[in-house]
């Protein structure tokens, strides 16, 4: 899948909270946000907006804080 990036909501620095969006991209008319899997730290960002991404694209790396992940229907706990 290619994708344009809309938006970057981050910093290098930035602490994140699970579910929070890090990004937002733009493919095929659709927006999709890039939302946070853990708590954690930005520790790179590889992407600005306007940039043509592909997918398997590294776009923003966190350092885990807090192993809670986010909730999924695989993974209905917080554990």
């Amino acid at each position: 899948m290619v994708a344009n990036v809309l938006e970057v909501s981050v910093v290098v620095g930035d602490k994140v909270s699970v579910g929070e969006t890090l990004l937002l991209l733009e493919s095929m008319k659709m927006e999709i946000p890039v939302l946070a899997e853990f708590d954690g730290e930005v520790v790179d960002v590889g992407v600005v907006p306007g940039d043509v991404i592909q997918e398997g694209d590294p776009l923003v790396v966190l350092a885990v804080t807090n192993q809670r992940k986010k909730s999924t229907p695989d993974n209905p706990g917080n554990g």
